[in-house]
């Protein structure tokens, strides 16, 4: 059914009774038919300093992909020998070597996300109104209200949206609006290195008596065998190191869970389904497509819970009182590197005319 996210009043934010006044005072809501906020339009990562210090290790992704590529499409369509079969194994080379492509261009390109600007101004108003109010967190890095699952990147030195960790491979940081490419990047990459070993090992015979030959066009000898004997141990290395990887980030994701979280907020596991769609989107014919098609369910800043509700106010208006991280858990309200906006009000409580300066101000 359609549903309308609003933030409700400091009464309701407090689990307090609201008033008529309180329900019908006008806010901005954002509506959506899916039953939550919709997602941000897909938006380019920011180039920063520390990203292009860690810009020269997605080189050696090239290097390995050019490593495959010369021994398994090059060479074997100039031995010319099954030629039918040797063209059906090359088209479905370069169709899995285009999802892995696209799904690391994806994940190095698409921004993260941040806590939009509009909530921040929620918070804020929100934090002047109750300034004694536990709930809301402020993020000692950046002094921006923190929502949950949001952590502070060192190396961009951004808040993030459900961040999961930073990836030097990419030069980017897996967050909320990039994690399903991510997750593709490694799936396609593992299936690519396996269908690569499994097709050509029973050509492996006649491609290295080939390869001393140096029959061919290329440099000849030993120099063929050599590289050939690399592309094999770099291939088996990285699908051992990879496949567990990947197999660990899946399992993350499918208990809606992160790297940095673990298993320490099991209040957003709200069902298989429910949790891919978080990350791949509730469109399944898109789950596997390394595109962002209609984004990930969510915002990024309001989660779901076992409970119902979403954690966290809302972007607008009067509602129900909702769950929150804070209630769920008041140990995990105040790790993660944040503190409660009441810490930051106490003049504001003890009667004092100071009021909370916004985050974004201080930013």
């Amino acid at each position: 059914k359609p549903c309308s996210w609003t933030m409700p009043s400091p009464r309701a934010a407090n689990n307090e009774p609201s008033s008529s006044t309180d329900i019908e005072r006008p806010a901005l809501s954002i509506s959506t038919s899916a039953g939550g906020p919709s997602p941000a339009p897909c938006a380019c990562a920011p180039c920063s300093a520390p990203r292009c210090q860690s810009a020269p290790l997605p080189l050696v992704i090239v290097v390995i992909i050019a490593l495959n590529y010369i021994p398994y499409v090059l060479w074997t369509l100039e031995r010319r020998r099954h030629l039918a079969l040797t063209i059906t194994l090359v088209v479905i080379f370069h169709a899995l070597l285009g999802l892995v492509v696209c799904a690391w261009a994806y994940t190095c390109g698409t921004d993260p996300g941040v806590p939009p600007s509009q909530w921040q101004r929620r918070m804020a108003a929100l934090a002047k109104a109750r300034p004694g109010s536990s709930e809301l967190k402020v993020c000692r890095r950046s002094g921006l209200y923190k929502p949950p699952r949001s952590h502070f990147c060192s190396v961009t030195r951004r808040l993030t949206l459900n961040m999961d960790h930073y990836c030097p491979w990419v030069a980017n940081t897996v967050g909320h609006y990039n994690r399903k490419f991510f997750l593709l990047f490694l799936l396609y990459t593992c299936l690519l290195l396996a269908y690569v070993l499994l097709s050509i090992a029973p050509q492996l015979p006649d491609l290295f008596d080939w390869a001393l030959d140096g029959d061919g066009r290329w440099v000849g000898g030993v120099a063929y065998a050599v590289v050939l004997g690399v592309m094999l141990a770099v291939d088996v290395l990285l699908l051992l190191l990879l496949g567990p990887f990947m197999c660990l980030h899946w399992k993350m994701a499918m208990r809606n869970q992160t790297t940095i979280d673990g298993d320490k907020l099991p209040q957003y596991d709200i069902g298989l389904s429910a949790n891919l769609e978080q990350i791949l989107g509730r469109r399944r014919l898109h789950w596997f497509c390394p595109c962002y098609c209609d984004g990930p369910v969510g915002d990024g800043v309001h989660w779901p819970t076992k409970t119902g509700g979403a954690a966290l106010v809302p972007l607008g208006g009067s509602g129900t009182p909702l769950r929150t991280s804070a209630a769920a858990s008041p140990r995990q309200a105040s790790a993660g590197g944040c503190a409660p906006a009441a810490a930051s009000s106490a003049s504001a409580s003890s009667g004092s005319s100071t009021s909370i300066p916004s985050p974004l101000a201080r930013a």
